[in-house]
């Protein structure tokens, strides 16, 4: 643990103000829902884009697959750049470089030169971008608040995120009707105004160090936040369970439209589907911090892990469309309070110094297999049909559950999601 927190943890303790009064995080978070919502507008136009120039639905996934790899490319780099370099201004500079290549689209498509190559580019371009700035915020939000507003800070974050979620597509698609330029316009202001957000922060976000740090040549440097993640037990454990439970979420997207399809649900109902699970996920992010108060950690963990495993099952039987809405947003809601528990929990553990780049390293992991698990479960649902695609993600989620409940780790989460810190 770094000085600057043990220095925290032996001063006394100060009632700090609520996050609601604190002008930094609400800046932020603001200018982070304002980036998260243009996000999910132009995630749906971008496909709607290139179905519109080529017709080509592989094509249309090319776009998506650019930004995924630039990401993930750029996430190790990014979080060793992020620790060692202002984070204020890393902020600042990726939200306007996202903010020019995505206004660059508005251009092409007003003037009628909208070409496969340029939104391959922007797509590349925004993945890297976003990689920077995740390590930059991610270190700015621990200096920010309280190590005892972690819950409350990550609780707001995913209700952010859900909320986005559920928004932004029907509007994206909605802009994209009235004019297809404009959710790419909304999009590129809204990275503008994450710029400004950051900008305008008065807080200290840069790591407590009595000297500045050796400046080693970045292929030295790039695996230190990797390496960290995978020494620490808790960290390791955190990081390989989201990445095996993201993969499978991304992977069953496409089951879970082929079953509705297969009650005979309508597009519009399909899109309910997933706006209600949206919803209930959102739900659970607003009631995470009050639900990890009242409850074990420990318990809340293992009953989200074994749920997955029984709504999957339930899914692949449920005789309607709403009941796998309802099964789907059950596991949505619980998943909330599990995410608010370990993102505090793995927060309070990394160094101050460490955070970008700790943070970085467990963000590849959760998203290391979700690149691969969309073809797979479409390979596995055209070849055995939705249901025993559904029953094997039911398979993989009970392994995982099974592993989670023996693994020692869990037990360093206390009652209501309160973890001791570590000695030293």
């Amino acid at each position: 643990m770094s000085e600057g927190v043990d220095q925290v943890a032996a001063a006394p303790a100060a009632v700090p103000a609520p996050l609601r009064h604190n002008r930094d995080f609400t800046l932020l978070w603001t200018g982070q829902a304002l980036s998260a919502l243009g996000t999910q507008m132009s995630a749906i136009a971008y496909p709607l884009l290139v179905l519109l120039i080529s017709g080509s639905a592989a094509s249309a996934g090319l776009v998506g697959s650019a930004t995924l790899i630039g990401t993930l490319l750029a996430l190790l780099p990014g979080g060793v750049v992020a620790d060692q370099h202002p984070r204020k201004r890393i902020m600042v500079v990726a939200s306007l470089t996202q903010m020019a290549a995505g206004a660059s689209v508005v251009p092409a498509i007003l003037t009628h030169h909208v070409y496969l190559g340029h939104l391959i580019a922007v797509g590349f371009i925004l993945g890297v971008a976003s990689a920077f700035y995740a390590g930059a915020s991610r270190g700015a939000v621990r200096r920010i608040v309280t190590p005892g507003q972690l819950p409350e800070a990550m609780a707001l974050t995913q209700a952010r995120d859900r909320a986005a979620t559920m928004l932004g597509p029907p509007a994206g698609g909605a802009l994209f009707g009235i004019a297809p330029f404009l959710p790419f316009a909304c999009d590129a202001a809204s990275f503008g105004a994450i710029g400004l957000a950051a900008a305008l922060i008065r807080s200290k976000v840069d790591p407590q160090r009595a000297a500045p740090p050796p400046r080693l040549p970045l292929r030295k440097t790039a695996t230190t936040g990797i390496r960290y993640v995978l020494q620490q037990p808790f960290l390791r454990m955190f990081a390989l369970w989201a990445a095996v439970i993201n993969a499978v979420v991304a992977g069953v997207r496409l089951t879970v439209i082929v079953l509705a399809q297969r009650h005979g649900a309508t597009s519009t109902e399909i899109g309910a589907l997933f706006s209600i699970s949206a919803g209930c996920g959102l739900a659970g992010a607003l009631l995470a911090v009050r639900i990890s108060r009242l409850l074990p950690g420990r318990l809340l963990v293992l009953t989200a892990s074994w749920l997955f495993p029984a709504c999957a099952v339930g899914m692949a039987f449920a005789g309607s469309v709403w009941l796998i809405a309802f099964l789907a947003g059950l596991t949505g809601f619980a998943i909330m309070p599990v995410n608010v528990i370990l993102l505090a929990r793995s927060t309070r553990i990394i160094p101050d110094e460490l955070q970008a780049q700790a943070g970085n390293a467990m963000q590849l992991c959760w998203s290391a297999l979700t690149w691969l698990t969309p073809a797979a479960f479409g390979a596995l649902t055209d070849a055995l049909g939705p249901q025993p695609a559904m029953l094997a993600a039911a398979g993989v989620y009970a392994v995982t559950a099974v592993w989670l409940q023996g693994n020692r780790r869990l037990t360093d989460i206390g009652e209501g999601g309160a973890a001791p810190e570590p000695a030293g």
